[in-house]
């Protein structure tokens, strides 16, 4: 959660956020768990599958679910 809320806090202060203002950035908490994830399994590629590559191929590994 920690590295959650610095690509939170990064992603605002760029002024790229990648959720309304009042909404919980479920993006950031999964990029930040994928991030997680590669540095533990760093022989292996972790890919975010998901609709919304913009957002959180910011910060994460991600690629469009019907392109994999």
């Amino acid at each position: 959660m920690h590295d959650a809320a610095s690509l939170w806090a990064e992603a605002r202060n760029a002024g790229r956020p990648t959720a309304h203002p009042r909404a919980l950035d479920g993006n950031v908490i999964l990029a930040a768990q994928a991030r997680s994830a590669q540095t533990e399994f760093a022989h292996e590629s972790v890919v975010v599958v998901t609709a919304k590559v913009e957002h959180l191929s910011r910060s994460a590994n991600a690629r469009l679910w019907s392109d994999i």
